[in-house]
């Protein structure tokens, strides 16, 4: 009989008798999420939906022995850290992580309750310090990250100097979660060394947010634990925390309740709007491509592999060419451009937008890096579509945030053509669910005659297609038996 062995991910928190946060909320989210949960339990509270009654540290022996048999037995892929209850519980946590140095550590700093006793002295509050360079991610909220770093907290520059000081005291990154910000929106600021980007959500009108650092820091464990970069797992436990918060409902009294647990994030109107700057962006949708369903779309080097493929019927096309000196390029977008309304295609460019633009190909298909120097409200105003490239979770959240005329989301599988992130098919009917009826979506990467039906059957709407076509022993035959294949 097969058996399927689960991520392992710990908590290092403390017990909530009342089950809407601590170990019990981390252990209901693990489970939802499909990893393995292990708990090793740092203090034990009196509590209910209201409040924190009483709070009683484990001993230090116990603790120490909890993360020695776990170790031993069942190392983790992540670790969340909750309350930290003393300065001998937090050395001895950071003794036994200096010896897990391959798990991804997330720090929840919880240093008091929304309702109740607080959880930590000034003392211990201090030496939380000590566990910051063993830290990947540490998520704060606003009141906490004045506490930790002892400035106040009013804007946006001073968010991100908070998250910046974190880091300096050797946190490597910083998730600074903005519910208790003024306005109507929460709006939330990732900072590591390799990006910086906000997530804001319009705020939700509950009395049942019990639990949320805790299902948020735990839900990030969980998909780092599956495989999820970091800036990833911050879009996707964001986008948790959004549905729960929706779906939650009454404890006890009925005056308060906890966050739900959701399963992965399935709906598009739970994700956050990702962007570079924390205005949030009202953009109009760029012109449409007039149908869901691309077809198959070649990418192609050249006039002559344009010209050959129109000819024989095809009708979604992309140039992308690399290293061309400026004059001769200039001269390939423009007879391409020409092509492209000889046959009535739709021709996209790919990054040479101002070109694009001046001979006024149907539209431009950029990368990641090339959209935030790219001039969109020029590309909009001379009406050419516009498609983004996606790797991951972080990226078609944040393509969608300029509304596209489509998203691509690739490599499905290993390309020779260049060096790629390959998503893979379970990404791609995943974000297929999610997308498929707000954009147009193209499937791009490793396609070929072998693998194309499993494409199709993601229920995608195009797919891009290189070597298969230019490569093909007869590139007319390959045309045909992928247009086949997708129909």
């Amino acid at each position: 009989m097969k058996t399927h062995s689960l991520p392992i991910v710990w908590t290092i928190a403390a017990s909530d008798s009342g089950g809407g946060a601590g170990i019990q909320a981390d252990l209901k989210t693990f489970f939802d999420l499909g990893v393995h949960g292990c708990s090793a339990i740092t203090a034990l509270t009196a509590q209910n939906s209201q409040g924190v009654h009483q709070l009683q540290a484990a001993s230090i022996e116990i603790l120490e022995k909890q993360l020695q048999v776990l170790a031993e037995d069942l190392p983790p892929v992540a670790i969340k850290i909750g309350v930290l209850p003393s300065v001998a519980a937090i050395d001895s946590v950071v003794a036994q992580l200096q010896t897990l140095t391959s798990a991804c550590v997330i720090l929840d700093p919880v240093l008091a309750p929304t309702s109740g006793q607080a959880f930590v002295d000034s003392e211990t509050q201090y030496a939380l310090e000590r566990l910051l360079p063993f830290v990947d991610l540490i998520t704060p909220n606003i009141p906490e990250a004045q506490q930790l770093i002892g400035i106040t907290i009013t804007d946006d520059a001073s968010k991100k100097a908070a998250a910046q000081a974190l880091m300096d005291r050797g946190a490597k990154a910083v998730l600074l979660k903005g519910g208790h910000g003024d306005g109507n929106y929460c709006q939330d600021v990732f900072l590591s060394a390799e990006h910086c980007f906000w997530m804001t959500q319009q705020k939700q009108d509950t009395r049942h947010s019990h639990g949320t650092g805790c299902v948020l820091s735990s839900a990030a464990a969980a998909f780092v634990a599956h495989g999820k970069p970091l800036h990833d797992a911050v879009v996707l436990a964001n986008t948790y925390i959004s549905k729960g918060l929706r779906l939650a409902g009454p404890l006890g009294d009925g005056k308060r309740g906890s966050v739900a647990q959701t399963q992965w994030p399935n709906d598009w109107a739970d994700f956050p709007q990702v962007s570079h700057t924390s205005q949030a962006i009202n953009y109009s949708p760029m012109p449409s491509c007039d149908t869901e369903q691309l077809g198959l779309y070649p990418v192609v080097d050249s006039i002559e592999w344009l010209e050959k493929l129109l000819s024989i019927g095809i009708t979604t096309i992309q140039l992308r060419v690399k290293d061309v000196p400026e004059e001769q390029l200039e001269v390939l977008v423009q007879q391409a451009a020409d092509l492209g309304r000889q046959y009535d295609a739709r021709l996209f460019i790919n990054d040479y937008w101002q070109l694009a633009i001046k001979y006024q190909a149907y539209g431009v298909h950029l990368g990641q890096e090339d959209v935030v120097d790219a001039d969109l409200q020029a590309i909009r105003s001379a009406g050419l579509r516009l498609g983004i490239s996606t790797h991951g979770d972080y990226e078609f959240a944040y393509a969608a945030t300029y509304r596209p005329s489509y998203i691509a989301i690739g490599a499905i599988f290993p390309t020779n053509t260049k060096e790629v992130v390959e998503v893979g098919l379970d990404n791609l009917y995943r974000w297929t669910d999610i997308l498929a009826g707000h954009f147009p979506l193209v499937a791009i990467g490793g396609i070929n005659q072998n693998n194309i039906e499993s494409v199709v059957a993601s229920g995608v709407g195009s797919i891009a297609v290189v070597s298969a076509i230019t490569q093909a022993d007869n590139y007319q035959q390959a045309v045909a038996e992928l247009t086949h294949m997708m129909s």
